[in-house]
């Protein structure tokens, strides 16, 4: 089969559509898919780049990129109930390095859902990271509540567009702060009040928030001390050493002010997020798709970190 790979860490460049990689076998508890389209993520560009190389993405190089993807099922492990072959899925493989961007790929069953109906494999393999870095923050990590006041830095970016979208799901009262260009973008979601980030930063909205989910992950807690207070909850995505403190605190039970979302592919979230997509209340919006071919170029076009909403590439 052909698979999209890097043979060494580096630019975009390094990325390849190569053939003759061996297709993966049905293994126990698992899903072979026909991939049809794969979003790309600031992580892939990270990996890409050899981020992690020495902890958590040990994998030996050559690697196949890409941690989503949708598609349909094409084989089914024999202790697996609940897909059969033809079936239309989408998921995220919580193997750290990925490795799903290729012809076939195969998915542990719990990483999958069948997808919402009427959505097309690009705008299906846009929600599994991104859709579910939203969720697991501002459900998991903030225990978000209806009427409370969430503020969302990097809203109109991939995490940053589900993130403003589920938070209204839940309830809350959305601030949304991104580029000038975008704050119409985020007001279509439904945020209550959008802010530039040139005219007001994230740290300077003069409004008290019960949490903040910093998608850009720039900063840290003690930035928006102002605005949360004692109680409030600052999340982040990016692993850091304050951050990773934070989570250290929150997970021994002894502050839980400050979170890191390490996002996991669950079928349950993926099936929870379909559900919002059928009845109208989530939108993935794919700014650009590329051909596998191009994939090169996608990756530059992530890295710019001025994305409206997912980037996603197309086998």
């Amino acid at each position: 089969m052909k698979a999209l790979v890097y043979r060494e860490f580096g630019s975009a460049d390094c990325l390849e559509w190569s053939g003759h990689w061996q297709q993966p076998e049905v293994a126990p508890g698992c899903v072979l898919v026909r991939t049809r389209a794969g979003s790309v993520n600031p992580k892939d560009v990270l990996l890409r780049k050899g981020m992690f190389s020495r902890t958590l993405a040990r994998d030996p190089l050559p690697r196949i990129s890409g941690l989503d993807a949708a598609g349909e099922v094409i084989a089914v492990a024999k202790d697996v109930s609940g897909y059969r072959v033809g079936d239309r899925v989408f998921g995220m493989t919580n193997h750290f390095a990925g490795g799903v961007h290729a012809e076939v790929c195969r998915f542990h069953h719990s990483e999958l859902a069948r997808m919402p109906q009427g959505l097309s494999f690009s705008a299906a393999a846009a929600v599994p990271l991104a859709a579910q870095t939203a969720l697991q923050a501002l459900r998991d990590c903030a225990d978000l509540q209806p009427g409370e006041r969430v503020l969302i830095n990097g809203a109109s970016g991939g995490v940053g567009h589900f993130a403003v979208q589920i938070a209204k799901a839940l309830g809350a009262e959305v601030h949304g702060v991104c580029g000038p260009d975008n704050v119409g973008f985020v007001e279509s979601l439904g945020a209550d009040a959008v802010y530039s980030y040139r005219e007001q930063p994230a740290h300077k909205v003069s409004l008290a928030f019960d949490v903040v989910f910093d998608v850009f992950g720039k900063l840290s807690r003690p930035a928006f001390t102002r605005q949360l207070g004692r109680r409030g909850i600052y999340i982040s995505t990016v692993p850091k050493l304050a951050t990773f403190l934070g989570e250290g605190l929150a997970r021994a039970g002894i502050s839980n002010r400050s979170r890191l979302v390490e996002v996991r592919s669950r079928h349950e979230d993926l099936v929870v997020l379909a559900g919002w997509i059928e009845e109208g209340n989530l939108v993935p919006h794919v700014e650009k798709t590329f051909p596998v071919t191009a994939a090169a170029e996608a990756h530059r076009h992530v890295e710019t970190k001025h994305t409206t909403g997912k980037v996603c590439i197309e086998f």
